[in-house]
């Protein structure tokens, strides 16, 4: 090959030739950027693969004609740079592939075996992948905490290799103990010493009546072995003394089930070669690689026009939760705007298949050494419609509406003919596959479950209302993948005979069961004879039509291994309790409990604007009137804003009972997003605690809500905690986000085809991030590869002895090592960190130097320093260790003394570091911070929450558990809207003024619960719930009374239940709580 083949042209910048800029040649690329050719094609190939900066050519092109006009050397053309991006991306980068959708669409998917292959070589993130299930006790913080690894996950895709002593053991076979005894490993996990440990079952030596030896396996009984007590494993049984008297390892004559059953045949493994992943290895580690597989639709336009895109993501789930939502461990799988969810399921399912039958040979980073990678779904995340369909449920507007359990709605709602059209329709979806999209619905309680059309709906009894709200708050019997699929082949059986159409309809009714995948072929199957005439020539044409069909037309996501759609589609906080309880109760106040009264609302957005959000962490102020003006177009983070700080601005404007369901709201909301759980059960025991609080206050509120299917779901949430760990972990904020960057994909691309060109601009994004980490690179061998290696001298000329890496890992391929000068340029202060990796900030905000003794602390502490003269630097404020940023003034929580005693309150009046320390590091901690202490007391009502007084203890300290926030006590004071404070536009002052909350008493002060960060701090400050002193039954039937009552009153020309505006309402069949003297509280939890 011809040199002349590598060189780098630039092109003239005008036509005549006499200003052309002359041709520049490299002679061969540099290897200081390998595996680029010069650091002109390194930055350029960053900043066009950016994930939230995307650069059009024009742009690019204009980036290169500002470079050679200020004379930057050998600038390439914007077609050379791609031209080698893409020869380079060859080489080394993300494989697209094209698949061809059962339902008629085509689609790209990225390649998920290369994405797992990087993870592995990555440094970034290798290092903190988690392989193995962790018996941590009642501790739960990471997935690999919860139950799901630990008990549930299918035996054969989680790791089945443990290295112990050198020896390679695997479950499914025979081991010797150091007993003596023979045992079976069938799980491994981490044992609370960090050690490897296995659940292992006995073997049981038998004599069979040919004389022949061998073992039974004994599944009903259960062992947990060290690794220190197994010796001998299977590979090395035939060579080990310790076996001499011992039947073969290869001999398994069967299994006993029960400790009085009859034999069952080994099916696990081949007894003669053991576990497969032995033999695929070859001696390799090999590990699983659990997942978090997520879709959602986005629109692919700028504009308010609706240009659906239905994608996939995943993240790892190996990775600890702070890492897992960085967006930097956000993974682009596949997207389109024509292929259904499902249809491209079965291309990513697909590749799973191939995945677990082969295995994903990649590079290890950590152990420098090939390694076998198994990758296994731990659960499917996204919206509760989304959710419904990798379900195969019919969806919340249905009347079995939960897709997790059998619990039932309305019978009047359903069994309407117009509703069963509605909801029963055999696909509601054209032959392609396109379904109308699915909606949470209204958000007051005023709103109606399915409307009817054509005729008016019945109205329910008092006791079908009861009946139905009392099914609602109960969980029902748990929906299981065996019986769905048994529902489902009887639907495939009953559409082979013509004139089922109305009996599929009725099983689709009767169970909740609607495969949105099968559905596709079931109404081609449908009109394949719906033209013939006489049920014979129907019969025919159906027959002849399903010879065509594919095999199996189930959804694939009953191909998905150990996954039971059903357990393993956790409930989503963002959709349910932000955008779900939050959004409606918002949005009822200012629309409903409010309504036309302008006075109202302009206090309540005064309210909103005055209060102190410090700690918080949400900037300087709220923004009162878009919070209240904008209510019904309102986001998830605009909801969090709310859940922390409503009880605090509608103790008045709202009736009692309605305020008493926020204030059981804003209690829930911090359980739910807490990051770290100490102890399983007293978490779960509180967590159930507030969520039955919270459906009995909404209960004595109005049972209007409870159409509200999401009111239903919560209750699911304290399961799904215990099987995959705090729910922050499956919550899709992160997911959520990286909308923006896919839709940014999407605006930037000619839209000509979506699907592919999304899914290789992400391929790119893939493949910047894994070369800037400094990784090894995979070299994918093709004639575009080797060309474009022949330009580095070390390829060319292997002899040459250059420092270039480059490693043969057998099955792995060849793996090679990226130039150590890639790395720097994610250096700090570098603007491409904040898009590639993490992007660290000064822990200080320094101030004023002065001598020791002249700072505030030395007044309380005179000797903590060495001497007055120490020259110290005061700071305006600091970063706390869990990334809170804290200021002069702030309220913080520490820990007093050990780790196990209950967190104090302080408020932070100075902080201090040497000047030494602040000149010698780039981000320096400080030395000592000074709090003056607070007393923190009983729950006050109506907050329930607990009151602050601050105290004249002062204490130095320089570590702080995390922020804390207060707030005023207005309710006890009746603070109103009576001062004001300037105004500025532009950031002037305009000479004219707003009213704010003038505070009485500022120094009566709560301690707001409601905080949703670190929330497990405040656990201990927070009002104890006894579930057993709330009647929910009672609660029930006074509400459906109250709502019964109602209809008469509108009948009869009375006021309409629940649309007060603002002032007194009718009970609940109990009095309102009436909030009045400042000693009234409640005792906090201890």
């Amino acid at each position: 090959m011809a040199l002349d083949d590598l060189e780098l042209h630039t092109r003239a910048d005008n036509e005549s030739e006499s200003h052309a800029v002359p041709t520049l040649v490299h002679s061969a690329a540099s290897e200081d950027w390998y595996p680029w050719r010069s650091k002109v094609e390194t930055t350029f190939d960053l900043i066009m693969n950016l994930p939230r900066a995307t650069f059009s050519t024009r742009q690019i092109e204009t980036i290169l004609w500002l470079l050679k006009a200020n004379g930057a050397p050998q600038v390439p053309s914007a077609k050379t740079i791609r031209d080698h991006n893409a020869a380079l991306h060859d080489m080394c980068g993300i494989r697209t592939v094209q698949y061809d959708g059962v339902l008629g669409h085509k689609f790209f998917v990225n390649s998920l075996a290369d994405i797992i292959s990087q993870e592995m070589a990555n440094p970034r993130v290798r290092p903190y992948l988690h392989f193995y299930p962790e018996d941590a006790g009642k501790t739960v913080n990471e997935y690999w905490h919860a139950r799901h690894w630990h008990e549930n996950a299918d035996p054969s895709l989680v790791t089945p290799f443990a290295l112990i002593n050198g020896l390679h053991f695997y479950i499914y076979e025979p081991s010797i103990h150091a007993s003596g005894r023979a045992v079976m490993p069938f799980r491994w996990f981490l044992h609370h010493d960090g050690t490897i440990a296995a659940h292992a079952w006995p073997l049981r030596a038998v004599r069979r009546g040919d004389n022949s030896t061998g073992w039974i396996v004994e599944e009903f009984r259960t062992i947990d072995v060290l690794q220190s007590e197994l010796i001998v494993p299977f590979g090395s049984w035939a060579t080990s003394q310790a076996v001499d008297s011992l039947p073969s390892a290869r001999h398994i004559f069967g299994s006993l089930l029960e400790s009085n059953g009859s034999v069952t045949p080994w099916t696990r493994t081949d007894p003669m070669v053991g576990n497969r992943w032995r033999v695929i290895a070859g001696g390799a580690p090999v590990y699983s690689f659990p997942v978090w597989l997520y879709c959602d639709d986005v629109s692919g336009n700028q504009s308010k026009k609706w240009n659906k895109h239905n994608s996939f993501l995943f993240s790892p789930a190996g990775l600890p939760r702070a890492h897992l939502q960085q967006e930097y461990n956000v993974h682009f799988l596949c997207t389109s705007n024509l292929a259904p969810p499902l249809e491209m399921m079965d291309g990513i399912v697909q590749q799973f298949e191939t995945a677990w039958d082969t295995g994903i040979w990649t590079w290890d980073c950590v152990h420098q050494d090939r390694v076998l990678v198994i990758p296994f779904v731990a659960a499917l995340l996204g919206d509760n419609p989304m959710q419904s369909e990798f379900a195969c449920h019919v969806g919340q507007g249905g009347k079995f509406f939960c897709r997790i359990c059998d619990a039932k709605g309305s019978d009047t709602a359903a069994d309407e003919p117009e509703a069963q059209e509605e909801l029963l329709d055999p696909v509601r979806r054209d032959v392609h596959g396109h379904q109308a999209g699915a909606s949470d619905g209204g958000s007051s309680a005023d709103d109606t479950q399915s409307p009817t059309r054509g005729r008016k709906k019945r109205s329910e009894s008092m006791q079908e209302m009861v009946d139905r709200v009392t099914r609602f708050v109960r969980i029902g019997k748990l929906r299981t993948r065996e019986d769905t699929l048994q529902d489902l082949n009887a639907m495939v059986v009953e559409a082979g005979q013509v004139g089922n159409l109305t009996k599929i309809k009725a099983h689709k009714t009767s169970t909740g069961i609607k495969d949105t995948f099968l559905d596709v072929f079931l109404e081609r199957m449908y009109l394949s004879y719906k033209d013939k005439g006489g049920k014979v020539a129907k019969q025919n044409a159906l027959n002849n039509f399903k010879r065509t069909l594919p095999e199996n037309m189930l959804s694939p996501v009953w191909r998905i291994r150990g996954l039971d759609p059903h357990a393993d589609t956790p409930v989503e906080i963002l959709h349910t309790v932000l955008l779900g309880f939050v959004k409606y109760f918002w949005r009822d106040v200012v629309h409903n409990r409010l309504g036309t009264n302008v006075q109202k609302k302009e206090l309540l957005k005064i309210r909103l604007s005055s209060l102190d959000i410090t700690g918080l962490q949400l900037g300087r102020r709220l923004p009162g009137h878009t919070l209240v003006q904008y209510a019904g177009s309102l986001t998830g983070r605009d909801f969090r804003i709310i859940a922390q700080v409503a009880p605090y601005v509608l103790y008045d404007l709202v009736p009692a009972p309605c305020f008493d369901a926020w204030v059981s709201l804003s209690n829930l909301v911090p359980l739910v997003w807490q990051p770290a759980i100490a102890n399983i059960d007293e978490y779960i025991e509180r967590l159930d605690s507030s969520i039955h609080n919270f459906i009995f206050r909404t209960v004595c509120w109005t049972p209007r809500w409870f159409n509200k299917p999401k009111f239903h779901v919560l209750l699911h949430l304290p399961a799904h905690i215990r099987r995959f760990g705090p729910a922050v972990l499956f919550a899709t904020e992160a997911f959520e986000s990286f909308n923006a960057v896919i839709r940014a994909k999407s605006i930037h691309s000619n839209r000509l085809a979506p699907s592919r060109d999304i899914a290789i601009a992400f391929a790119h994004n893939n493949r910047v991030r894994h070369l800037l980490s400094g990784a090894r690179h995979p070299f994918h061998d093709s004639e575009q590869s080797r060309k474009y290696s022949l330009a580095f001298r070390s390829f060319a000329y292997p002899s040459s002895g250059s420092g270039l890496l480059s490693t043969h890992a057998g099955d792995a391929g060849v793996w090679r090592q990226v130039s150590s000068a890639v790395p720097y340029l994610l250096d700090e202060g570098s603007p491409i960190a904040s898009y590639l990796g993490p992007n660290n900030k000064p822990n200080l905000r320094l101030g004023t130097t002065r001598p020791y003794g002249n700072t505030e602390t030395a007044q309380h502490f005179p000797t903590l320093f060495p001497s007055p003269q120490s020259p110290t630097c005061t700071s305006t404020s600091m970063v706390l260790f869990n990334g809170d940023v804290s200021h002069v003034g702030h309220w913080v929580l520490f820990q007093p003394g050990t780790s196990d005693t209950t967190p104090a309150l302080g408020r932070v009046h100075e902080i201090i570091t040497s000047l030494h320390a602040a000149e010698a590091h780039r981000f320096p901690q400080p030395d000592a911070v000074l709090l003056q202490r607070a007393d923190i007391g009983t729950c006050l009502m109506p907050y329930q929450m607990p009151s602050v007084c601050p105290s004249s203890d002062w204490v130095v300290l320089h570590y702080i558990l995390c922020s804390a926030n207060i707030q005023h006590r207005c309710h006890s004071h009746n603070c109103a809207a009576s001062g004001t404070e300037a105004i500025y536009q532009e950031r002037l002052e305009t000479g004219q003024t707003r009213p704010v909350v003038s505070h009485i008493a500022a120094d009566d002060q709560l301690l707001n619960t409601a905080r949703m960060r670190d929330a497990a701090r405040a656990d201990q400050f927070r009002v104890q719930i006894d579930p057993k002193s709330l009647d929910l039954n009672l609660a029930i039937i006074q509400g459906v009374q109250q709502e019964v009552d109602g209809r008469r009153n509108q009948q009869t020309g009375g006021g309409l239940l629940g649309r007060s505006r603002g002032g007194s309402r009718r009970g609940t069949g109990q009095q309102p709580t009436r909030y009045g003297s400042p000693s009234q509280s409640v005792a906090p939890s201890s």
